[in-house]
Formats: C-alpha cells, structure tokens, sequence
C-alpha cells in the first residue's frame, strides 16, 4: 500500500475508530487514536529493554472466573470489530495470513484482551534489529481492556502463548518493553524466569527508522 493510500485509509477510518478508542479508554484512547496517525508518524523516538523469557519452567496461571483465552482464527476477527480500529483489525487478518499467532481473551463471548507471537521476524511484525535466536520466539502486542486490567487477564493471555511457543518446541520467548511501562513489567515477572539480553534503541523520521541493538555485556 502506497503512502497515500495509507494517508486516505487513515482518514476514513478515523471517525469509528475514535469511537472505539473512546468507548474503551476514553480520553487516554483517542489521545492515543490521534497521535498513531499523526505526530508519531513524522518522529518518534524511544529505548526498550529486550527481555527472554524461559519455557521450561512455567508457572501455573488460572484464567479469572468467566474468562477462557484461546488462540484466534480468522472467522473469529469480526467479534473483535469493538476491541481495535479498523486499520488494526486489517493488521490482524495479515498477521494470520503471515502465520503470525494470536491469542483472545473471552468473556461471554466477548472479546476482552489480546496478545500475539510470532516463530520468525519480518516487517509486519518489528523493523527493530533484534537477533532472535532459532530457539525462541517473539512476543509482543499484548493488550487488555481497562475495565478487565488487574483482575489476571493479561497474566492468564501471556501464559497462553508462552504454552503454545513451548509446545511448539521453543525454549524462550523474546519481548521488548519500554522501562517505565510497569504493567507490562509486572506481568512478565508473573510469568516465570526472565533474563536481559539487551536494548534497543531508535529514533523513526517519517518512514527512515535508525535502530540498533545493544548487548546487555555492552550496556551503557
């Protein structure tokens, strides 16, 4: 898709995806809604920390009363049409197609959280430069509904992946997280042994994206 076309797409989309945003983090959502499509496009600047996660020794993490996490199907996108904006729905239906791996969580029927993982790294997925080793896979993308934060969602959805990378055989699963994103923190420290393989730092001008990775041996 043409720059343009993404621009026009954008546009079009915004009115219902701002009410979306709106209808599930209020001013926080379509704060978030707008710059997405407007200053963060132009520069955007930021450091995350490059976490692995071991599978060999999960911790046992029971789903909230009411809710079931399974992994998504393609027949299954339109019930999220209420969860995420339409650009990020068309985003989830090329994850899949690309065999990317997405996991819901469901109440009543209702979708109420996410997460995604994916066995190789590609443009869909990061443009960062990190070096995912055979061994492991990369997690990233995990989102729960506000009126269901802190109630194990985001737990039970991130011990779901880590159950399907390792029945796919992988022994780790990789994840970057920005340092002051706590929630995010908290829950990986939930999820069983974690060691620092590095950082990535970058700085993104328009569609230019400088980034590289630094090693936790040469951290500074």
């Amino acid at each position: 898709m043409s720059r343009l076309a993404r621009y026009v797409r954008d546009c079009r989309t915004f009115p219902a995806d701002a009410r979306i945003a709106w209808g599930n983090e209020g001013w926080r959502g379509l704060r978030e809604a707008v710059a997405t499509r407007t200053w963060r496009k132009v520069l955007r600047s930021e450091r995350l920390i490059l976490f692995a996660q071991d599978l060999d020794d999960l911790p046992e993490v029971s789903p909230p009363n009411g809710v079931v996490v399974a992994r998504l199907h393609p027949r299954e996108l339109p019930m999220l049409a209420y969860l995420v904006s339409r650009r990020e729905l068309d985003s989830f239906d090329g994850l899949l197609a690309a065999g990317r791996i997405g996991v819901v969580a469901w109440r009543d029927g209702r979708a109420v959280g996410y997460a995604w993982m994916a066995e190789r790294l590609a443009p869909d997925v990061t443009r960062c430069p990190i070096p995912l080793p055979e061994e492991a896979v990369y997690l990233w993308d995990l989102y729960v509904l506000p009126a269901e934060r802190c109630r194990g969602v985001g737990s039970t959805l991130a011990a779901e992946r880590l159950s399907i990378a390792r029945a796919l055989g992988y022994r780790e699963g990789w994840r970057m997280i920005g340092p002051r994103n706590l929630p995010s923190l908290r829950t990986l420290r939930a999820g069983g042994s974690t060691r620092i393989v590095g950082e990535i730092r970058f700085v993104q001008l328009l569609s230019l994206l400088r980034a590289r990775f630094v090693p936790v041996r040469f951290r500074v």
